[in-house]
């Protein structure tokens, strides 16, 4: 019963589970626990993080230096760390659990009524979180740190089923990033070859984040607006501050790279990377002539593109008139309420975490370069997980966190710690110890009953042998 208890798991898209004590999982305020992945860090999606939890110390865990907690490198006996939302940044915090040696982090919401918090990223970190983060809710979360801070209290282990993208034979993702931002190419630029690995089993198209001005529109977009085109219909931030950009600029790079996208896929690729290392580095100031230079790099005909730019305006003045290309964008825009960018999405759901690798630099005037350890590359590896198994591309196949090539057959595993590995070995052992005493207790046995019977033996022959011998000498 023990172990059929221990491998018997309701199948779910995802859940947040208490495996033991038992006076907890049996808990009905703890036997659905809702939770929200964090838009940075990792995030194994379809998989199992298992192990012990732990609540922070300090609760806010901001200031690692004044832990007193071991670091823990015990893989064998992952552990999951539980701390308070708030006082410093939920990167932060992360960063500090990563550091400790946690496999992941579970944020406490500070609202007690309803789950209304998203879990984000609010500053500019430069190191890499390779641990996923996740809330919960207050009620929830004070009931398990109530728990941990009793004295003396057993053991709390939970575990985290992740949601799994929807599979499909062919996957389609969409990318919403910002036309003059470079820190949004930065996932174009290291998911580039992947793409081209597996371009056929994809269906890709790029996104531009836009905004509108409002009082623009109050006086039916019929004035000029440095930051926008088509009289305040289509606008974006100035890409350069107090340089000679502005917002119209921006918008402009917009317009030609749906018009380079429609033209030719595969060369709106090559444009982007290069447009992105040519044009906004140092030498953003002159992007605006930049493009020029990188069209014909890429060998893409500029005077189809001038006309398709000119084409999608209902007239020729592009600061008033109406662009069909940017009204079809802003209409997605607006039903996906896009408000913070870049953002992801695989076949329709919205990825959540990390969309690049630290540390990465590539330089393609020398070849492609390929990151080479995609393990921890989010997208990669979710994108690759929304193929059914039969239509895995090979650079998948070959790369795919949760599959290992054992003479051409493919065998999925999750990405869990060792709860359920402990116990089987624990059970295991017991009932090698338990055979093994019953054997040596027989061998024992039957030893020491050999021994008494050829002793019993041996003392009735001695006494036969005195009683002949005694007979014979009363004969004599």
């Amino acid at each position: 019963m023990l172990i059929l208890s221990l491998l018997l798991i309701v199948k779910a898209d995802q859940y947040f589970t208490i495996l033991s004590p038992n006076n907890l999982a049996t808990d009905e305020k703890l036997k659905e626990i809702q939770f929200k992945i964090a838009n940075f860090g990792y995030v194994p999606y379809g998989q199992k993080i298992s192990g012990e939890l732990e609540i922070a110390i300090p609760y806010n865990f901001c200031e690692y230096q004044n832990i007193t907690k071991n670091f823990n490198n015990d893989i064998s006996n992952s552990k999951i760390l539980l701390v308070q939302k708030g006082y410093c940044s939920n990167y932060q915090k992360a960063i500090n659990a990563q550091i400790f040696g946690y496999v992941m982090m579970v944020i406490v919401d500070d609202n007690s009524q309803e789950f209304i918090s998203e879990v984000t990223n609010n500053t500019q970190g430069n190191l890499d979180i390779q641990i996923p983060t996740i809330m919960i809710q207050k009620t929830q979360g004070d009931k398990l740190k109530d728990y941990l801070e009793q004295i003396n209290h057993k053991t709390l282990y939970i575990q985290v089923l992740f949601p799994d993208f929807f599979q499909t034979d062919k996957v389609k993702y969409e990318y919403w990033f910002s036309s003059m931002d470079q820190k949004s190419y930065k996932f174009l630029r290291q998911f580039y070859t992947f793409h081209m690995q597996m371009k056929d089993s994809l269906e890709f198209t790029p996104h531009y984040t836009l905004g509108r001005c409002a009082q623009c529109a109050k006086s039916g977009f019929d004035k000029r607006d440095s930051l926008c085109l088509s009289g305040g219909r289509y606008c974006a931030a100035d890409p350069d501050g107090d340089g000679p950009l502005d917002g119209q600029d921006a918008v402009r790079e917009v317009v030609r790279q749906i018009c380079i996208f429609k033209e030719d896929k595969i060369k709106w690729w090559n444009y982007v990377i290069k447009y992105s290392q040519q044009c906004l580095g140092s030498s953003i100031s002159i992007a605006n002539l930049c493009y020029q230079y990188v069209l014909e790099l890429v060998n893409i005909d500029q005077k189809k593109i001038e006309k398709c730019y000119n084409d999608s305006f209902s007239n020729q003045n592009d600061e008033l008139h109406e662009n069909i290309l940017l009204a079809q964008e802003y209409k997605k825009h607006e039903e996906l309420q896009i408000r913070v960018w870049p953002l992801l999405y695989i076949n329709d759901i919205k990825y959540k975490g990390s969309l690049t690798v630290s540390g990465y630099k590539s330089n393609f005037d020398k070849g492609d370069q390929e990151i080479y350890d995609t393990s921890h590359f989010g997208p990669f590896q979710a994108i690759c997980k929304s193929f059914t198994i039969n239509s895995l591309p090979d650079v998948c196949q070959n790369r795919m966190v949760g599959y290992s090539d054992q003479d051409g057959d493919w065998y999925e595993y999750k990405q869990e710690t060792n709860t359920w590995i402990v116990w089987l070995i624990v059970l295991t052992i017991m009932g090698i110890l338990m055979i093994c005493t019953l054997y040596l207790y027989k061998r024992l046995f039957i030893k020491k009953a050999n021994e008494e019977i050829n002793q019993q033996v041996n003392i009735n022959l001695a006494q036969y042998y005195a009683m002949n011998e005694q007979d014979r000498n009363l004969r004599n």
